[in-house]
């Protein structure tokens, strides 16, 4: 083996060549093996070139490094070492040389002073050697120096050169004998190759080798090398551990497509039949070889494929997806679920949604929104019912300022640019006027909605009727003032403190006794209004009440005047289904009781007692007081026993009903609820009780009877009172008297019925006033004809009796008479038709507008004689429910009149096109480029008789566009027009999308045998 295969890199046991090494490494080895054959056939041929021909060259084609060394060679053709120098320095940079029997240096080539960085003459005397590595120096005095023995033989050695630049160099010198015709050795030729290439090389390769080999031994997956036929030739140490194999000889020449289950053994044998074509595989299965656990395993399969790329055995790498693979299979589990649950949300998401859309039409609060200008674009019923009007009056055409009073418009357009700004609005509150004129109160709360650009879109607001709570809350204050007269006039000090400390309300004894105004006090902790050494002592009585716990204390204080006075105090916590609220405090100067007290302390048992006695009176006249501030105006409170009887009448129930404590208690609550008052289908009063002991509550409404017999109208809530344990204990009633509201409620009812009714009458009063004089008119144009065929028969027979004598002034006479005849015979036709058309039924039926105005426009164009007509006709024209008939004359009319007036243009054009209005139908239109007419003139134009030109410019009866708008009308639609003057016009008419109602619907109508 040569010295280039001693230092090929070898890779560990069990490997091959293309399990360790990358594309560039192949590479590597191959001009590796490469250059090591070259250098063998060299190595062979040119000592047998030397034996056998013995140097037969004298000069070999290099350069000497002094003059003395030309003496030993004589001049001959070298061309045959120029060939074989060309062809070594093709594989490896060689440079050659000739050494004499000395061992000197007699020639170089110039690859050699190259390789050496040296000039020729650097080379003589062995200067050359100074260049050699200090490590390598030894070696090669021993074969090129004076004092070495002269070589007889061939010899190959490596060293290292040091060049000028620092840079170490890697050289192979060969030498072999040069005889002469007798076989003297005459001395050597030699070359030198740079092995620097080849040494980096092997040093890269062996670093790649061991990091590979090192990446396999650490990887945290199961390795395996199989040969084609899937037998295990080599497993590591990590896949044993992964895979739970105490003995990997046991597995080894194993099949490996073996270890997986059925559909892994399939995947496993096209994994290992796809490798032995060079092809990488991967798959996942279920392996059952492994000792520790069956698990689920993702596998790569990739080739080893030796110098030349042929499949030399199979690269097994294969990680451990348990785990994963479960977690899979319950994510597709959770999948599977999450659909099912996302499939009902959805469902009940719309029903959700179609609730909501009925919850928010039917919702006690009124919802609109507005869009940046102010319109209203959309409003639940509660809005509207609220300003009485429909949908039609407000969504779309109404704006939110005509409902504000003149005096809050400006208000409410600030509110609104702040909302469109970006900026909050806070709730407010004004009066609106209804339709019928009556006024409400409303809380309103405003949001903002903008785009995803930031750009305002509309705002939503929800409105709150609060008219009875303002007319509660004038109540309410003039209650207050009632109690506050009392409270101030009360002996001693009442005051309320809420869970803070602070005073929410004070009597004025507080500014007789301490010089304190309850203005001063309220919103104030107590603490900051007492003295030091008083709110100490008094506070911790404060806490206990807050607590739950009543107290009861006496104390001395100083009032600002200095004099000491002494209280009895009671602290009364303020409780609300379980929760404390706040404090009653109650402070009464009880000064000379106090000192009667100790005047009398040794008094005897009867003082006492009476003494207690004035206590209960006292404590019965606080109850009292607190039951008079509870009391509300219009309502009636009373409790019952879970049995239904009345065992608690207070005075506002009195009031209200006008039953006595003594009349209603121990009764059943039926008596407040006669059979007699009690609407059809009303639940009964047991019914009631059972209702609201199921639900929490029950609510009824209507009418009821005092006991005086007057009768009221009631809204009444049953409320079912239970202990801490949902033990029933009771219910409460509270009824409140609504007989206001409800009489203002039938008397609008009232209102309304009888203005319907009017409606009624002088609508039918308009359509007999209608009947009768459409048929005047018909009467008047029908005898009418008469005296008209009788003037017209006698001009014809003036014109026989004067042929031969008329001059020129009676023909123009008698021409004139004839002419107004007929005219006045036209305006009798256009009136016949325009009262039979009040008349006249409508057959409606879907009729072709394209088929029909390609009908009227080719009658037109009949009579267009020579004239020029650029008709534009709109080729998508719909099919609309109308009389096909009457329609025609429509279109007759419009298409008429824009060729009559457009007859001055030297080109008319006339066009026809349509659109659609949202929900409300289609829109067509005719446009001409005509003289125009002046648009304030436009409500002229529709009437009988009505003309904006004069006859002698354009001929006509005035009464075409009468006769169209009253057949547009009959269809359900409009017609209305625009013009300049000079620039024509453009006539528009609408049609409802469905026939109108009243008309009779027809079979579909053919218009193929109209005259075109």
């Amino acid at each position: 083996m040569s010295a280039y295969s001693r230092r090929l890199p070898r890779l560990p046991d069990g490997y091959t060549e293309g399990e360790a090494a990358t594309s560039r490494e192949a590479q590597l080895l191959e001009r590796i093996e490469q250059l090591e054959a070259d250098n063998r056939r060299l190595r062979q041929d040119v000592p047998a070139e030397a034996k056998v021909r013995a140097l037969p060259i004298a000069q070999p084609p290099m350069q000497p490094v002094s003059s003395e060394s030309t003496s030993h060679f004589n001049p001959v053709d070298d061309a045959a070492y120029r060939e074989l120098f060309s062809a070594m320095s093709a594989v490896f940079p060689i440079g050659v040389f000739r050494v004499n029997r000395r061992c000197a240096i007699t020639h170089v080539d110039d690859s050699l002073c190259q390789i050496f960085g040296l000039n020729a003459e650097d080379f003589h005397d062995w200067a050359w050697q100074e260049q050699v590595h200090p490590a390598d120096i030894d070696r090669i005095r021993s074969v090129w120096s004076p004092d070495a023995e002269p070589l007889q033989d061939r010899l190959e050695v490596e060293f290292r050169m040091r060049k000028a630049g620092g840079e170490t160099a890697h050289l192979l010198a060969r030498t072999i004998p040069t005889r002469d015709e007798t076989g003297d050795l005459i001395g050597h030729l030699g070359f030198v190759q740079d092995l620097s290439r080849l040494r980096t090389l092997e040093h890269d390769a062996r670093i790649k080798e061991e990091l590979n080999r090192q990446i396999i031994a650490n990887s945290p997956d199961a390795t395996q090398v199989i040969d084609l036929q899937g037998h295990v030739l080599e497993i590591t140490a990590q896949a044993c551990h992964l895979m739970g194999l105490q003995d990997p000889e046991a597995i080894r020449h194993s099949d490996w497509r073996q270890w997986w289950d059925e559909d892994g053994q399939r995947l496993a044998r096209n994994a290992v039949e796809q490798g032995a074509l060079g092809v990488t595989s991967r798959f996942v299965a279920r392996c059952d070889r492994c000792e520790r656990q069956q698990g689920w395993w993702d596998t790569v399969v990739s080739p080893i494929t030796d110098a030349i790329g042929t499949v030399q055995m199979l690269l097994v790498v294969s990680r451990d997806i348990t785990e994963q693979h479960r977690q899979e299979q319950e994510i597709q589990r959770l999948n599977t679920r999450l659909e099912t649950r996302v499939s009902e949300r959805t469902k009940a998401l719309h029903q959700a949604l179609q609730e909501r859309e009925a919850l928010y039409n039917q919702a006690p609060c009124g919802y609109h929104s507005i869009d940046a200008t102010g319109l209203i674009v959309s409003a639940n019923e509660t809005a509207l019912q609220w300003l009485g009007r429909s949908r039609e009056e407000v969504v779309g055409k109404k704006y939110s300022f005509d409902f504000v009073p003149p005096a809050m418009r400006e208000t409410t357009k600030r509110r609104l640019q702040k909302l469109i700004d970006g900026n909050e609005v806070e709730p407010f509150e004004y009066k609106i006027t209804r339709k019928d004129g009556s006024p409400f109160w409303i809380h309103m709360s405003t949001s903002a909605v903008f785009d995803e650009a930031g750009q305002f879109i509309q705002s939503n607001s929800t409105m709150v009727d609060i008219t009875q709570r303002k007319l509660a809350e004038k109540a309410l204050l003039e209650h207050q003032r009632f109690l506050r007269t009392i409270t101030d006039h009360v002996p001693g000090l009442l005051s309320y403190f809420d869970t803070d400390q602070r005073v929410k309300f004070a009597n004025a004894e507080y500014e007789r006794m301490f010089s304190l105004t309850p203005e001063e006090m309220l919103g104030k902790p107590i603490g900051e209004l007492m003295p030091h050494d008083v709110w100490l002592s008094v506070k911790p009585h404060l806490e206990a009440a807050l607590q739950g716990r009543e107290q009861r204390f006496e104390q001395w204080r100083t009032r600002p005047d200095g004099k000491r006075i002494y209280v009895s105090a009671r602290y009364l916590p303020d409780m609300e289904d379980g929760e404390i609220r706040g404090v009653y405090a109650q402070v009464l100067d009880i000064t000379a009781q106090k000192e009667v007290e100790q005047r009398v302390a040794n008094l005897n048992e009867e003082l006492e007692q009476r003494i207690q006695d004035r206590s209960a009176e006292l404590l019965a006249s606080e109850q009292r007081f607190r039951l008079m501030v509870d009391n509300l105006r219009d309502y009636a409170v009373y409790f019952l026993d879970t049995e239904g009887q009345i065992y608690d009448w207070t005075d506002s129930a009195q009031r209200m009903m006008g039953y006595t404590a003594v009349d209603v208690l121990g009764r059943h609550v039926r008596m407040l609820f006669p059979e007699d008052d009690m609407e059809e289908g009303q639940p009964t009063p047991e019914q009631m009780l059972r209702h609201a002991a199921a639900r929490g509550q029950h609510e009824a409404q209507g009418w009821h009877a005092r006991k005086d017999g007057s009768r009221y109208w009631a809204q009444s809530v049953l409320i079912a009172l239970r202990s801490d344990d949902g033990e029933l204990q009771g219910f409460a009633g509270i009824s409140r008297d609504m007989s206001d509201s409800k009489r203002i409620s039938e008397l609008m009812y009232n209102l309304n019925v009888e203005l319907e009714n009017r409606v009624n009458e002088r609508t039918e009063q308009l359509q007999e006033a209608n009947k009768d004089l459409e048929s005047f008119s018909y009467s008047v144009s029908h005898d009418l004809r008469s005296p008209l065929r009788h003037i017209s028969s006698f001009v014809s027979l003036l014109e026989e009796h004067l042929s031969s004598r008329m001059d020129d002034t009676t023909e123009k006479y008698l021409s004139t008479i004839a002419g107004s005849s007929r005219h006045m015979s036209q305006l009798i036709d256009g009136l016949l038709a325009f009262s039979r058309m009040g008349r006249a039924a409508l057959n409606a039926a879907p009729v072709e507008f394209d088929m029909l105005v390609e009908a009227v426009v080719a009658q037109v164009g009949h009579e267009t004689g020579n004239r020029k007509v650029e008709w534009v006709i709109a080729k998508d024209l719909p099919i609309v429910p109308c009389d096909a008939i009457l329609m025609r004359e429509v279109w007759t009319n419009l298409l008429g009149n824009a060729y009559k007036y457009s007859r001055k243009n030297e080109t008319a054009r006339i066009e026809v096109g349509w659109r659609t209005e949202g929900p409300n139908g289609y829109t067509f239109y005719v446009r001409d480029n005509g003289v125009g007419f002046d648009t304030k003139y436009a409500d002229k134009l529709f009437g009988v008789f009505q003309r904006l030109h004069r006859a002698s410019d354009f001929e006509g009866t005035g009464i075409g566009l009468a006769l169209t708008k009253r057949i547009v009308q009959r269809h359900g639609g409009q017609i209305w027009a625009e013009s300049r003057v000079g620039e024509g016009s453009t006539f528009y008419f609408s049609m409802p999308f469905h026939t109108p109602e009243g008309s009779d619907m027809a079979p579909p109508s053919n218009l193929a045998p109209m005259d075109k």
